[in-house]
């Protein structure tokens, strides 16, 4: 441990002075021995934590390794019991089982997105808003950069940039004077909705 070690060093800096300076040091109670046998106590106790970690170590290995193992009969097991249970799940709870989850019934998302930008608060960067899709699970972002600063008009080629559950996020990948242009579309499991229109900005 760092802070034995440390206290360690300490004494042992302290009994070398003593050592150098023994006519001084003569009718004190802190004899060299004395010091010795603080280190002595802090570095067998340090050994002792040593053994204590390694074999901790070990035994987690252990564990992970009983883990895995235990955990492979336990999927076993749980798969043979929804077999026996598939028409009665809620039975499940019996065994201490969660009912297995509905399937996604939501339909494809539908809606095309609209996309905002503002300037980040330290001048570096956009902060990228889009609305709240209620079909959305996640948002699919493409990013491009125009050749023109000035032209807001022609649309770039865009590439993948971001997907994501959230709405909003900071892009601080932009260089000063560049425009850079943004689509979106919602995402679930049933498929993509429409791209949004590209929206662009320059910081």
């Amino acid at each position: 441990m760092k802070y034995l070690l440390d206290l360690t060093n300490l004494f042992e800096g302290l009994k070398k002075g003593i050592i150098t300076y023994t006519t001084l040091w003569k009718d004190q109670l802190y004899t060299p021995e004395f010091i010795q046998s603080i280190i002595d106590s802090l570095k067998g106790t340090n050994d002792e934590i040593d053994t204590l970690e390694t074999s901790l170590s070990k035994k987690k290995k252990e564990a992970r390794l009983l883990e895995s193992e235990k955990q492979a009969i336990a999927d076993k097991i749980i798969k043979i019991t929804y077999g026996f249970h598939a028409d009665k799940p809620e039975q499940l709870i019996d065994y201490g089982l969660k009912l297995p989850k509905a399937p996604e019934t939501k339909p494809r998302p539908e809606k095309q997105l609209a996309i905002s930008l503002e300037d980040d608060t330290d001048g570096m960067g956009f902060i990228v808003y889009t609305q709240v899709d209620a079909a959305a699970k996640n948002y699919e972002w493409e990013k491009g950069q125009g050749a023109n600063p000035s032209d807001t008009n022609t649309i770039p080629e865009m590439k993948f940039f971001k997907y994501t559950s959230k709405t909003s996020f900071v892009d601080d990948d932009v260089a000063k004077g560049v425009r850079y242009f943004y689509k979106v579309r919602a995402v679930n499991t049933a498929g993509e909705g429409p791209w949004s229109e590209a929206v662009s900005g320059v910081q």
